[in-house]
């Protein structure tokens, strides 16, 4: 005898609700969290990407070392904050949906509040990673979204295009014809300690002057 599960009936909605194919998407951020790292105290930035068609996807972008030696991820989060037109970026405590303990719980976070909620740009790529467990190397792969650009949703402009004024959008057809999947370029297949070196390598920081910023 079956009868009425309102709980499993709205989790099969759920079917086709995440991203998981590179491509070209507009939407907004649901979750722009504060990260640091526990084991290497690395800032990041945590983000719960909603598209347009309500599916989203998570991804981290790490921005800077213990030290303040900054990651190449700090460029990404510089083009967003350009495509957001958004000068700086001030903490905030927010509820928002994040994975804790083996599921999606609405909890307090420490978030930006002006990353989120506004219409954004993504180019997204399927990343091929291993799956690591205590730090060591499991031998296993997976599949993740992972940031490759971001753009104006309104003009298409890329962050370079809207610091130069410019009013054209020619720089995004460039870069999706850039756009694939990421599969991992050497497997270790190991069971001891991961090696790998960091994605993000340091970039020296420049000095910012924001007299000709046009935001």
């Amino acid at each position: 005898m079956y009868q009425l599960n309102t709980e499993l009936a709205s989790k099969a909605d759920t079917i086709g609700a995440y991203i998981n194919d590179t491509g070209k998407y507009v939407g907004k951020f649901i979750r722009a969290e504060k990260l640091v790292s526990a084991n290497k105290g690395t800032h990041g930035i945590g983000f719960t990407f909603q598209a347009d068609d309500n599916r989203e996807c998570r991804f981290d972008i790490w921005t800077m070392r213990e030290n303040n030696e900054p990651l190449q991820g700090l460029n990404q989060i510089n083009a967003l904050m350009a495509c957001l037109k958004v000068r700086a970026l001030t903490e905030s405590v927010r509820n928002v949906k994040k994975w804790h303990d083996g599921s999606e719980q609405v909890m307090a976070a420490t978030c930006f509040s002006e990353l989120m909620d506004k219409p954004i740009g993504l180019l997204l790529r399927a990343e091929e990673y291993e799956k690591m467990q205590d730090g060591y190397a499991t031998g296993e792969y997976a599949w993740r979204m992972g940031l490759f650009a971001v753009f104006q949703a309104g003009s298409e402009l890329m962050a370079s295009e809207i610091l130069s004024r410019k009013t054209k959008p020619e720089q995004l057809g460039k870069v999706i014809g850039l756009l694939a999947d990421k599969p991992l370029k050497k497997k270790s297949g190991q069971t001891g300690p991961a090696s790998a070196k960091h994605a993000n390598d340091p970039t020296p920081f420049q000095e910012n002057d924001l007299s000709d910023c046009p935001f």
